[in-house]
């Protein structure tokens, strides 16, 4: 069978920047869901370095120390910082950005393995599952860590199966401990045990010493982090970072109401086959067919092997953990992508239709995931609430201008984020003379009742409320200032910064580039190494 039979590079390329720019189409103009997961926390970290530049370290709004390393909320106050605007996709731009990333270096990936056929189906798959659609446009370090991942398992393969060099490992390595801590660095070469499958005789050997030195230097870095962040936060970072999240997280006590029952530890189990699905079932079944019958080429069948380690470990190492979430299965997604991708390839007879059945199975998928997120997700609760924050906040821009400057009292950490704010509650005690001051202050209040309370008590008799709205089954208040009665829209004063617009384009355009061009290799150099593509 010649070359010719197969997808052709342009098309494959294609279909990978189709399949990403489609599915972030689609979110991004879906409902909001900041206050679903956790992403408030994160916007929270985020905006302690916008407004108040606390790039060491962070706290979300209610001055909890962050719950992962920076890397996540460094790169979003980056993009904020350099274009001057924070919104919904300058929050999420380490999600979205680290997706395109992981779409190119993992559909060159299993170009390099399985072929360009099973190349053509990766990025597709990768993305049109439940947890890769949320994946692309979430504010959290989950999506970030997935792309770290890739390139550290990557290095790690690349350094067993082709004697490549380990400094790649390091690189992503440091990347990985940065974004979420150093599982990073017990996940990734999980695949390695997929030597223990091979016969004695044709055992590749593992050239351990390059890879154990190469993960440890990256802790280096990670640690001069933590150790500057611990002195300057009076022993918060090592507290929250490696007593409540690292260990607490693996061994610690089970509080949640899905964790009072040892089959708690199997959750991830039929999660993988539910939240992954349709991929988690494709991978299953490819599985089981490698067990069955081997692909009969011996790199082939090493990197068959390989993904099944890194998955089948993956999940154990997510049923032994004691905190189990649904985004978690993202660190055994890639695996599963490239081993769903080689199964779906293997189906299609010949090759040169599967460009055809891509892209009608991304035109059907992309259709039906806008219809689900636009007209059921949307009447959920937590999307709900989101749209009324969402709704509030764009109400308080045109009412007082992006620049006003605001106070809150009794509002949800997701009020402050979704209108770009990282400051203290408001004091009790401070009720009336804010609402005194000759100076042009708005307060946000959620429970009225008890502000008017306790600022009648103060002395207030008239209270100024230029905006009410519904918020979940309450309402969300602006209250104004003696000086903010008749007061004039107050411009933001946020401006691009050139100069760091200038170096994230270096960092974004020279990934971006490098992951472009290991796709490129991947097609070019690869075959179908087996006679089913």
């Amino acid at each position: 069978m010649t070359n010719s039979a197969f997808p052709s590079i342009r098309i494959i390329v294609l279909i990978a920047i189709a399949s990403w720019a489609g599915f972030f189409i689609v979110r991004a103009t879906g409902p909001v869901d900041l206050m679903s997961r956790d992403q408030a926390k994160v916007a929270g970290y985020t905006l302690d370095i916008i407004e108040n530049d606390a790039w060491l370290w962070q706290t979300d709004h209610d001055g909890n120390f962050a719950s992962k390393p920076p890397l996540t909320q460094w790169l979003a106050a980056l993009f904020t910082k350099a274009t001057g605007q924070y919104h919904r996709l300058s929050l999420t731009f380490p999600s979205w950005f680290a997706c395109l990333i992981a779409v190119l270096v993992i559909c060159g990936w299993t170009a390099r393995e399985f072929g360009p056929s099973a190349a053509l189906w990766a990025p597709l798959l990768l993305l049109a599952n439940p947890m890769g659609i949320r994946a692309i446009l979430l504010a959290r370090s989950d999506p970030l860590f997935l792309c770290t991942i890739v390139f550290l398992a990557l290095a790690i393969w690349r350094c067993w199966a082709d004697g490549a060099r380990a400094w790649p490992i390091t690189l992503a390595g440091t990347a990985a401990v940065m974004t979420k801590g150093p599982l990073a660095l017990l996940i990734a070469p999980l695949g390695l045990l997929a030597t223990f499958s091979d016969k004695k005789g044709d055992r590749q050997p593992i050239p351990i010493r390059s890879i154990t030195i190469a993960l440890l230097l990256s802790l280096l870095i990670p640690a001069i982090w933590l150790a500057a962040a611990n002195q300057d936060s009076d022993g918060q970072a090592t507290e929250k970072l490696l007593v409540q999240e690292l260990v607490g997280h693996s061994v610690g006590q089970r509080d949640a109401a899905n964790q009072q029952s040892w089959t708690h530890h199997l959750l991830p189990l039929p999660w993988f086959l539910s939240r992954l699905a349709p991929v988690g079932l494709i991978a299953l079944i490819a599985i089981i067919r490698m067990w069955r019958q081997p692909f009969g080429h011996k790199r082939e069948d090493r990197a068959a092997r390989f993904l099944i380690a890194w998955l089948l470990a993956g999940l154990l190492l997510l049923c032994l953990g004691t905190h189990h979430r649904f985004i978690h299965l993202l660190i055994v997604l890639p695996p599963a992508t490239m081993l769903a991708a080689r199964e779906v390839a293997s189906w299609i007879s010949k090759p040169s239709r599967g460009p055809m059945w891509a892209a009608i199975a991304l035109s059907g998928v992309l259709p039906i995931t806008a219809v689900y997120l636009d007209m059921i997700d949307i009447s959920s609760p937590h999307i709900v609430r989101s749209r009324e924050v969402e709704e509030f906040a764009l109400s308080v821009q045109n009412e007082v201008g992006p620049g006003a400057r605001l106070e809150f009292f009794a509002t949800p950490a997701a009020v402050q984020a979704q209108l770009g704010k990282h400051r203290p509650v408001l004091a009790e005690a401070r009720i009336a003379a804010t609402l005194e001051s000759a100076q042009v202050i708005y307060v946000v209040v959620e429970e009225e009742d008890g502000f008017r309370e306790l600022a009648t008590k103060q002395g207030i008799t008239f209270f100024d409320v230029p905006l009410r709205r519904p918020f979940n089954e309450t309402h969300l208040a602006l209250y104004g200032s003696k000086g903010a009665s008749g007061a004039l829209k107050i411009a933001d004063t946020h401006k691009p910064n050139y100069l760091l617009l200038t170096l994230l384009s270096l960092l974004t355009g020279g990934l971006l580039l490098a992951s472009g061009r290991f796709l490129f290799d991947s097609l070019a150099t690869s075959e179908a190494p087996s006679s089913k593509l």
